[in-house]
């Protein structure tokens, strides 16, 4: 459950052998150290943000520093970043007073939607539409909302009024 991998077996061995009574504690350390570890987790993050390694829905267009942000979330993890930090580094990372190469690699949370380089599009368009996509990865990920609902109407109970989106949309902008 800790990292995605069943356990070798000269794993399953060293823990039969040991019979001391922090026997599993002593293996529950050992993954938490682990690489596997951080990147069992960080692909839940991974899906929510839309990372991938190729850009566009042709697929044919290597994200050429796209792992940067990968081996960043992979890192948080591991080394149990709190929360606030890290949610805080992903959308304002870059401005920080304490800023670090990691927090401005974090802002490629922003940079996860699918883009396109196909001739006759329409930049305005795109970015449009590169925005909203950017408002919607955040309300689902980081707030827990569907947002996609405000950009057109008002719900009558719904928290977030179309007001709202767009001020958000007005921040990636």
């Amino acid at each position: 459950d800790l990292t995605g991998l069943p356990p070798t077996p000269a794993e399953i061995d060293a823990f039969i052998r040991d019979n001391s009574p922090h026997a599993c504690a002593t293996v529950v350390d050992r993954l938490l150290e682990s690489r596997a570890f951080g990147e069992r987790w960080a692909r839940h993050w991974l899906d929510l943000t839309g990372y991938a390694d190729m850009i566009g829905t042709s697929n044919n267009v290597f994200a050429e520093y796209a792992w940067r942000y990968r081996d960043y979330l992979i890192d948080a993890f591991n080394k149990d970043k709190p929360f606030d930090r890290f949610v805080r580094e992903q959308i304002a990372g870059d401005l920080l007073p304490d800023r670090t190469e990691g927090s401005l690699i974090a802002t490629g949370f922003q940079r996860n939607n699918m883009v396109t380089h196909e001739g006759g599009t329409i930049p305005e368009e795109n970015l449009t539409n590169y925005n909203g996509d950017r408002v919607k990865t955040l309300g689902e990920s980081v707030l827990g909302l569907t947002l996609g609902c405000a950009r057109c109407h008002d719900h009558k109970f719904d928290p977030i009024k179309q007001k709202d989106y767009y001020q958000l949309f007005a921040f990636y902008n």
